[in-house]
């Protein structure tokens, strides 16, 4: 149970599984972010649209009240004038006085005129004309509910710029009289000025033939024409009324959200507008304390992941020392004790199914404590590495070399019979014998004597290996020592 969970942590901990799961908690993270924004964006444009519409329902019903009491004052006028035909327009206190209530009545919106039926101007007394002569109508007005609306008509001396609206007579004749209303643009743009969105929204008034009649805001100039912008070429065409962004039109305007409306019972449309980038001021800053936000969560996760893995790399390289140390001697570089017996086993192992060759030697330093007492363990250390390096020499990259401790070192030929093992034997022997380490004491030689052994099918355990080799070699050293004995 506790193999399994070490194996469990390891798998934990590896900096593939680190790197992993920190990319996934960034890729959600940052998923969770830019859908956020996204909705967010969406979100604040249709919460515009929607204040928007609102807006513009609210103008157009309140432009259609206004042009509703503009008719209905023509059609009492006109019914007034039908009761007192005998009277004059010029010289009748009745008239002036009726004129001057409706003129009050609209808050001065709109001003009342009269014209002989004979298309010459007649102005009203006490007041100088403001509609240059000719028929309300001229630049092909639209009837509406009996109601002619003209162009804007500029007086050059006061610079008031006025709609005319007007209705036909009933009963034409000889003494009928036109009435029309001259409606004030300007006091119709202030009215506009008060509900327009702030700070860059703009409220306009427009003909069906795009000319801006009455605004509010600095966007589009009055009596500027619209008709070939996208609103008239895109959107007009396919709905009556929408919300729409309206890109930035040849660069004389910037893109803007809008809100429309054609009026279905005058030749009037209604648009409300806001600045694009100002609409979306508050989403880009909620946007932005997101994304600093998302950006503070992020280093900081980068970090620690960095550090994970810095702190992940040196408990490898420590693991690995360690094994390294479990499984080498620190002197010479050479396998231990511990991993040549677990190998030597592991080698059993396999031929208890496979006859297969396998023999070990045991070499020893002659007389090796003479030369660490005679010479220092500093020339000691010399000679076991000297031994290793020529052992190593001799022998097979598969082979396996270990210092077994003090002078002595073991090597596992695998796939190798006994007369084999004692060819390479005698060769690191014989290597070794032509050693010579120069020391301010003289020159250190040396020589080894080796016991070697082969595996049995009835070997149950490395011991028995390995006895059979000390058993050879003590009976090299028995011998004089520089031999090599089978056992």
């Amino acid at each position: 149970m506790e193999g399994e969970t070490i194996r469990h942590v390891e798998e934990w901990g590896r900096p593939r599984t680190v790197v992993l799961l920190t990319l996934l908690l960034l890729a959600a993270l940052w998923t969770v972010v830019v859908v956020s924004v996204v909705v967010a964006r969406h979100d604040s444009l249709a919460a515009t649209g929607r204040t928007l519409q609102q807006l513009t329902h609210a103008l157009e019903e309140q432009t259609r009240q206004q042009f509703r009491l503009i008719d209905t004052v023509l059609v009492a006028s006109e019914l007034w004038l039908q009761a007192h035909p005998a009277r004059s327009p010029e010289s009748d206190p009745a008239v002036r006085q009726l004129v001057d209530r409706l003129r009050a009545s609209s808050g001065k919106l709109f001003d009342i005129q009269l014209r002989p039926a004979d298309s010459r101007s007649v102005p009203i007394p006490g007041r100088p004309p403001r509609w240059a002569a000719g028929p309300v109508g001229s630049d092909r007005p639209t009837e509406v509910i009996g109601l002619s609306i003209g162009q804007p008509v500029a007086d050059p001396a006061s610079g008031r710029v006025d709609l005319p609206v007007a209705r036909a007579p009933s009963s034409p004749g000889a003494n009928a009289q036109q009435l029309m209303a001259m409606v004030d643009l300007e006091m119709l743009s202030r009215s506009y000025e008060a509900e327009r969105p702030r700070p860059d929204g703009v409220i306009a008034l427009l003909s069906l033939d795009g000319t801006v009649l009455a605004q509010a805001g600095d966007d589009w100039q009055r009596a500027h024409s619209l008709a070939g912008g996208p609103l008239f070429r895109l959107h007009l065409p396919q709905q009556r009324r929408a919300f729409v962004v309206l890109d930035a039109d040849g660069g004389e305007h910037p893109r803007l959200l809008a809100s429309y409306s054609s009026l279905p019972d005058l030749p009037l449309i209604v648009v409300v507008s806001e600045d694009y980038e100002t609409a979306l001021a508050g989403w880009k800053r909620q946007s932005l304390w997101t994304i600093l936000l998302a950006l503070g969560m992020t280093i900081p996760l980068t970090i620690v992941a960095w550090r994970s893995l810095r702190l992940l790399r040196r408990l490898a390289e420590h693991g690995t020392q360690m094994r390294q140390l479990a499984i080498s001697d620190q002197l010479t570089g050479v396998s231990s004790r511990q991993h040549f017996v677990a190998m030597l086993g592991d080698e059993l192992m396999r031929r208890q199914n496979r006859p297969l060759p396998l023999a070990v030697m045991l070499l020893d330093i002659d007389f090796f404590r003479r030369i660490n007492d005679g010479y220092g363990h500093a020339v000691g250390d010399q000679v076991l590495r000297a031994v290793a390096q020529a052992a190593k020499g001799a022998l097979r990259q598969r082979d396996l070399l270990a210092r077994f401790g003090g002078g002595q070192f073991a090597v596992l030929l695998p796939d190798t019979e006994i007369a084999e093992a004692l060819l390479v034997a005698n060769r690191i022997r014989a290597q070794i014998g032509a050693i010579a380490i120069p020391t301010e004491n003289g020159t250190v030689r040396f020589s080894i004597s080796v016991g070697a052994s082969e595996s049995m099918a009835d070997d149950g355990s490395t011991d028995e290996v390995l006895r059979r080799a000390a058993q050879a070699l003590q009976s090299a050293a028995a011998a004089g020592h520089d031999r090599v004995v089978a056992g």
